[in-house]
């Protein structure tokens, strides 16, 4: 792959973006506060950097996070609670954290939470163990 632009329009998300060798595939690696977190394609550059603009504005927003490849909403602003959502938007699920401060995530459709863990960034690294399991249980 060829590098074809670096994007630095973010305090604390970057998004390098590459594309194969063809031009047909763009794939972005997004780091926050630069640890290499996960990646986002499309089919050109413009695509790639309307997903991780639109990610930028949930950060800013939404005070979403973006770790192990999850997105979790109401993190850095105190509401502690949220959707949980890949970096391609699709919303897996949402969690919430309890009287005892305990933190819950619940699958999307489900009504009962599936993982949980005692506070949000043992979370979302729980809900990126959880997805890997899903993930290899499809294959």
């Amino acid at each position: 792959m060829s590098a074809q632009e670096i994007l630095d329009e973010h305090p604390n998300l970057t998004c390098e973006i590459r594309s194969n060798e063809d031009g047909s595939k763009f794939v972005g690696t997004l780091k926050y506060d630069g640890y290499e977190n996960c990646t986002i394609d499309g089919p050109s550059v413009d695509a790639v950097r309307g997903q991780y603009l639109t990610i930028c504005a949930l950060i800013d927003e939404q005070g979403a996070m973006l770790r192990e490849g999850t997105i979790m909403l109401g993190y850095h602003n105190g509401v502690h609670r949220g959707d949980v959502l890949l970096p391609d938007g699709e919303i897996i699920g949402s969690w919430v954290t309890d009287d005892e401060e305990w933190c819950h995530f619940t699958k999307e459709g489900d009504d009962e939470p599936c993982v949980s863990a005692p506070s949000d960034w043992m979370l979302q690294d729980s809900i990126s163990r959880w997805l890997k399991r899903e993930g290899d249980k499809a294959d």
